[in-house]
């Protein structure tokens, strides 16, 4: 149904707007209203946990880089290299630029709509008034004309679009953060790849000369009588194993080179980190203070994601609902138009006018699309929920983790300290002849093994505190800045 409203050319009087005047003091008493109640920043339809079990109690402080708290430099150059290389995350960007394109498209049509058109047109008629007479004139015509529409907002429809469009690519950018949440994530896993391999590289060097020494000193007690060949034949093998250790760790670090490579974006072949990379791994400062659990809706980007999609679905319920009452447009238009050119300045027309527009029957479509969006709502918020429980998760897991892994390297140390002192008493027992060479092979191969196991559990030490971080999120990706677009080449 269309209820419309009009006035065109030089009009005498202005009762003649009375229409139009009537349907747009309609429009200002409805266009408060608005049909459906939307929710603000919805809660998740879970529950969560009050608190952390093993967590440090206090709100979370630190809203800085936290691989900084690692204390290398060149990590903190590493990262900073892939967050603004990474091919991935420069594609998020891509998507975000897009959102925000498709914002101020959706947002234009609050706006008036101007166009302007100029047009020039010869028409040739034919009149026939007999057989011998037969006219055919030439008529010119010369129009410039001007033309505006504007549609009220009438029950928000066209705001809730809008805020719909709006949260979506505020959702893009939580995407886009939790991809640079990531990054930093694997960039420290990557970095402290490298640094354990070239720190376990540089022990089985270390245990390579201690091995070969005992070969030596195993083949002069031979020589000498004081031992026998299969002594040898197991110190041989000894040497022969700690070498194939060390053949692997250099296909580590080839490997490594590759990974960072992907995460930077750039050649496979540059080893610069490789080569930058110290051979020591630093200790983790003491455990970061988690917050609650409740922190997680704002702190990771995935669920402030999934939070705003939910809102952004209620959204469009509402732009559903007030799709199916009356719409109010409201135009007009000015120009010239004359069948020459040289009189059209005088030929000055305009327009107004204002529909007010209504659905009668549509089979029952618009009410399906309120349905739809309503069930997207509810999918949203489930997704929401997942989210959260999965965040709550990991968090959950990195803490217990770290807190066993330490327990674990502690008890490494111990036995450290243990082998040393077995491999001591093996030796003095073997020069007293009171034991076999077994025995001190035995000892050396599990001090040896007990270092390496002890090297890497400071990595796994490390890896629990990346992934606590991770889980954690945080603020710090709210600096990150859009790049421009990339150029063409």
């Amino acid at each position: 149904m269309i209820i419309a409203g009009a006035v065109s050319r030089r009009p005498s009087s202005w009762h003649q707007y009375a229409v139009p005047r009537r349907l747009l003091a309609l429009a200002l008493a409805l266009g408060a209203c608005a049909p459906h109640d939307v929710r603000r920043d919805p809660l998740p339809p879970v529950a969560v946990p009050d608190a952390w079990r093993g967590a440090t109690a206090g709100p979370v402080t630190d809203d800085g880089r936290w691989w900084r708290s690692l204390g290398d430099a060149e990590l903190d150059r590493l990262v900073e290299e892939i967050l603004a290389g990474n091919l991935q995350l420069r594609a998020a960007w891509a998507r975000v630029r897009q959102a925000r394109a498709v914002v101020r498209q959706v947002g234009s049509g609050r706006w008036p709509q101007l166009e302007a058109t100029a047009q020039a047109s010869r028409t040739r008629q034919r009149f026939e008034i007999s057989e011998d007479m037969v006219f055919t004139p030439l008529v010119d015509s010369f129009q410039v004309s001007i033309a505006a529409g504007y549609e009220l907002d009438l029950w928000k429809r066209l705001s809730s679009n809008q805020a719909a469009a709006t949260l979506d690519a505020l959702s893009l950018r939580d995407d886009a953060e939790a991809i640079a949440t990531s990054l930093a994530a694997e960039a420290a896993e990557a970095w402290f790849d490298v640094v354990a391999t070239k720190a376990r590289q540089e022990l089985l060097g270390e245990q390579q000369r201690i091995n070969e020494t005992y070969l030596e000193l195993t083949q002069l007690r031979y020589r000498q009588s004081l031992a026998t060949s299969i002594d040898v034949y197991q110190q041989r093998q000894q040497v022969l194993a700690t070498r194939a250790l060390l053949e692997q760790g250099e296909a580590v670090l080839a490997a490594s080179a590759a990974r960072l490579a992907v995460l930077r974006g750039g050649d496979p072949g540059d080893r610069r980190w490789i080569d930058a990379a110290p051979a020591v791994l630093p200790d983790p400062a003491p455990p970061p203070a988690t917050g609650l659990p409740v922190d997680l809706l704002v702190r990771r980007p995935d669920v402030r994601a999934a939070r705003r999609r939910a809102e952004a679905a209620d959204h469009r319920v509402a732009a559903a609902i007030a799709d199916r009452l009356p719409a109010l447009r409201v135009g007009g238009s000015a120009g010239l138009n004359a069948g020459d050119l040289a009189d059209l300045l005088d030929g000055r027309v305009f327009s107004v006018f204002a529909a007010l527009a209504a659905p009668l029957f549509d089979g029952g479509r618009r009410k399906a699309e309120v349905e739809r969006n309503r069930d997207v709502v509810d999918e949203r918020l489930l997704q929401l929920g997942h989210a959260l429980v999965v965040a709550v998760a990991e968090v959950d897991q990195a803490l217990a983790d770290e807190a066993h892994r330490r327990v674990a390297l502690a008890t490494l140390t111990e036995r450290v300290e243990l082998a040393r002192q077995t491999l001591t008493e093996a030796r003095a027992f073997y020069a007293e002849g009171l034991i076999d060479y077994l025995q001190v092979l035995t000892a050396l191969s599990a001090l040896q093994s007990l270092e390496l196991a002890t090297l890497q559990a400071r990595r796994d030490l490390l890896s629990a505190r990346i992934k606590l971080h991770r889980a954690l999120g945080g603020s710090w990706t709210a600096g990150l800045v859009v790049p421009d677009r990339t150029p063409r080449k």
